[in-house]
């Protein structure tokens, strides 16, 4: 290994998984090729969602009967959240 190389424990199922994948990607794909891959992915997954709720509480917020309804529907979770349970 090199200096700037380490080594994870994972569970062996986990690691045949990866083997798997690298397998698909093709002769001289390695494991951080396929690790890289999946954070890349998991980043733009992640982005995108991030996007989608600011569109959307953006677009809730530019009506105000959606913000004063949703306003209420929590109050009234956090009223019931609240609540002692009956045993």
């Amino acid at each position: 290994m090199t200096a700037d190389m380490t080594s994870i424990k994972v569970p062996k199922a986990l690691r045949d998984e990866l083997n798997e994948l690298a397998d698909q990607g093709g002769r001289g794909t390695t494991l951080a090729d396929v690790l890289t891959q999946l954070l890349e992915e998991h980043k733009t997954t992640r982005l995108r969602q991030r996007l989608a709720f600011e569109e959307l509480l953006a677009r809730a917020k530019a009506d105000p009967d959606a913000v004063a309804k949703a306003e209420r529907i929590a109050q009234g979770a956090i009223e019931h959240l609240r609540r002692p349970q009956a045993s």
